[in-house]
């Protein structure tokens, strides 16, 4: 009985640690890097890469964890569930902050238990609002079935998303008029990273050594704005060395051929990276 007993320990510290825990209405996952985060059970998209692998757009995160030091100061527009949030505020530390906008309602306390959860309550501010180009309220739009879908629906978009509600809608520049400078922005908002950005004009300004890594979707993005139009007006603001982030590595985007990329996350600088 006793060798019976040893032998069942035995077992158990040789089986494999469980990476994923269904809690009825939710979920809570391992990441790659020991994070736990809750995941909506309902998603077709994200929750079971993150729930079977603990990854989610690794090329990605490892250019963020290139980028991103100790202390950085980060903003993050399209939060979601939260599993690039918290890796950066992994990465940033006790002396650094990420603020993180997310409207979507169906996701923001998933997104804040799972900051609690880490222990993270001092290195995150969420703030529960779209950010768009001029204050107050916006239509908002999201498939239930695909948990990263949601956006910011004007009249001439045309993804005819079953949940529709209104979300309140504010200006970077107004919420963050008190931080000195950004680090780094990351940017995944289905189509309306013109929005956000025009409302983030005087923060990209008066932050020289900012980096940005954005999700691009001309399709979504020329319902919004004009793509050219766009990457012209970045430019403009210094960001004109653009990379794109593929799974071999950085890729060089030269100047006023961002509208021919149909999809593609972007690392944009000041200075060659």
């Amino acid at each position: 009985m006793l060798r019976s007993l040893f032998s069942s320990r035995s077992a158990a510290a040789r089986a494999p640690r469980s990476t994923y825990c269904f809690l009825g209405t939710r979920a809570v996952a391992l990441t790659h890097s020991g994070l736990k985060i809750y995941l909506d059970v309902r998603d077709t998209a994200m929750t079971p890469h993150i729930a079977l692998s603990g990854e989610w757009e690794r090329e990605v995160e490892n250019v963020l964890r290139r980028l991103i030091k100790p202390g950085a100061q980060i903003v993050e527009v399209g939060a979601n569930m939260g599993y690039h949030t918290l890796a950066m505020a992994q990465m940033v530390r006790d002396a650094g902050h990420v603020h993180a906008f997310e409207a979507n309602p169906r996701v923001l306390a998933l997104l804040r238990d799972s900051i609690l959860l880490n222990g993270f309550s001092g290195r995150v501010t969420v703030h529960g609002a779209a950010a768009v180009a001029t204050t107050g309220p916006v239509a908002f739009a999201a498939e239930p079935q695909n948990i990263g879908s949601g956006h910011v629906a004007l009249p001439n978009t045309v993804a005819s998303y079953s949940d529709r509600f209104e979300v309140r809608g504010v200006r970077i520049d107004d919420v963050l008029a008190d931080l000195p400078a950004a680090d780094l922005m990351r940017l995944d908002c289905e189509g309306s990273e013109p929005l956000a950005l025009r409302g983030a004009e005087a923060l990209i300004r008066r932050s020289p050594g900012l980096v940005m890594v954005m999700e691009w979707d001309a399709p979504m993005l020329a319902s919004r704005d004009d793509p050219a139009g766009f990457e012209a007006w970045l430019r403009g603001l210094g960001l004109d060395h653009v990379q794109q982030i593929t799974s071999a590595g950085l890729r060089k985007v030269e100047p006023g051929s961002l509208h021919g990329i149909p999809h593609a996350d972007l690392l944009l600088s000041r200075r060659p990276i």
